[in-house]
């Protein structure tokens, strides 16, 4: 059961502005084509809780076609990257708020608030957040 308590059948996700434009800006994240392609079979995964739980590295290969060893670097830059971080479960990563999330915008600031708590360092590069101006513009006022 979802710690948000609601099940849901994820049908969709959505992405801030912010994060997009510091995906496709961010040099620094140094993420390849490969990387990309490993990040949106990720976000194929998500569920209710931003988590995704992945099959063994030689299953994902056969089916996004990426070698075992980009699927491992490719984790590791999206981690040095502050885009996924790994949770407490096996094969699980919890994907950051600030750039992809479900759910909407009445859990979006308690999955930013876990995500921040359980990564390790901070982000070598921006990692973006909305400021409350932001948020109001994007979602109004919230219940």
């Amino acid at each position: 059961m979802s710690k948000y308590k609601r099940k849901l059948n994820i049908k969709w996700l959505a992405t801030t502005k912010l994060g997009i434009e510091e995906l496709a800006k961010n040099t620094n994240f140094g993420l390849t084509s490969s990387d990309f392609r490993l990040m949106f079979y990720l976000l194929s995964k998500i569920d209710e809780d931003n988590q995704a739980t992945i099959p063994k590295q030689t299953e994902i290969s056969d089916e996004i076609n990426i070698s075992v060893r980009k699927i491992s670097e490719g984790l590791s830059r999206l981690k040095q990257a502050k885009i996924i971080i790994k949770s407490e479960e096996a094969k699980t990563y919890f994907i950051n708020p600030s750039f992809f999330y479900t759910g909407g915008a009445q859990v979006l600031e308690d999955k930013q608030k876990y995500f921040d708590e359980h990564c390790e360092d901070k982000p070598e590069s921006y990692t973006p957040t909305a400021d409350e101006a932001e948020l109001k513009r994007q979602f109004g006022d919230l219940p």
